[in-house]
């Protein structure tokens, strides 16, 4: 039998790897994620009056989850940590899955956009790596009452607020920060009663538009789901955190330590390892 030739078997080492890799390692087992504000494909359960579930389901290839209370009952006024606030600043569930070389969230809070401009307003997520900060934009709009949900390319939202976290005053983003835009090292606002979180930011330079969906009343009256994919390469150096935040700070969604591979690196290792199977084919004709 003729040995095969080194093209071909450097090609089959460079596609097999570059897919664990990129997928981490279980891509074709993995159930596949749609950017659809629902949370089915994620195993999880989002219902009124406690109801939610999120428990991940199997072969999901889940890199981070966090999910804070479950309060769902907690009036206007009642505490969710680290402040007052109730349902309407409460969130809930946080999670992040890696599929095909791209990176999904799934975020479940009682923080709707049509909330806005009526004392709640959201944040945007932020996405720590090695290298700088990311910001996605989430944007939210006025508020002020129900409406359909914010797809990408929607208007962003910049809120200013008072010293208790409250909405004072909604301006327009910037045009080019639409929902699901991708920005490297913006800036980031402060929130006034937690200064050291900063859930809101503005300008930077905008490197990719993500798959977004942030729904409003639509799923119960309790909750709003917002969720987003995009390819991991848009990232540069290792993803260290992602948060998010409502605009006031006052609780908290965060994945840390995420098992996430740098793009650069992975493609050292596919190189590596065609090097090495391309050496051991010489060495066996030899």
């Amino acid at each position: 039998m003729k040995p095969m030739r080194v093209s071909t078997i450097a090609f089959r080492a460079l596609f097999a790897i570059l897919s664990l890799s990129l997928a981490g390692g279980s891509s074709a087992w993995a159930i596949p994620l749609t950017v659809d504000g629902s949370v089915a494909d994620w195993g999880f359960t989002v219902a009124d009056n406690n109801g939610s579930t999120f428990v991940p389901a199997k072969g999901l290839n889940l890199v981070g989850l966090f999910v804070e209370d479950q309060n769902d009952k907690a009036g206007e006024f009642a505490s969710v940590g680290p402040g007052l606030g109730g349902q309407n600043y409460d969130s809930e569930a946080f999670a992040a899955a890696l599929q095909g070389g791209n990176l999904y969230l799934v975020i479940v809070t009682g923080q709707r956009p049509d909330d806005g401009f009526k004392d709640f307003a959201p944040g945007d997520i932020r996405v720590n790596t090695t290298t700088g900060s990311y910001g996605i934009e989430m944007g939210g709009g006025p508020g002020g009452g129900p409406g359909g949900v914010l797809n990408n390319g929607a208007p962003g939202s910049t809120y200013t607020l008072d010293g208790n976290g409250l909405t004072t005053t909604h301006t327009p983003a910037a045009p080019d920060h639409t929902v699901g835009s991708v920005w490297l090292n913006p800036t980031w606002i402060n929130a006034p009663q937690f200064p050291w979180l900063q859930p809101q930011m503005t300008g930077g330079t905008r490197v990719w538009d993500a798959l977004s969906v942030y729904t409003r009343d639509t799923v119960t009256a309790q909750h709003a789901i917002i969720e987003v994919g995009l390819p991991l390469s848009v990232f540069d150096g290792t993803i260290k955190s992602i948060s998010w935040y409502p605009s006031c700070g006052n609780d908290e969604l965060l994945i840390s330590h995420l098992p996430v591979p740098e793009p650069s690196s992975a493609l050292l290792a596919v190189m590596g390892a065609a090097s090495g199977t391309i050496a051991i084919w010489k060495r066996r004709r030899a």
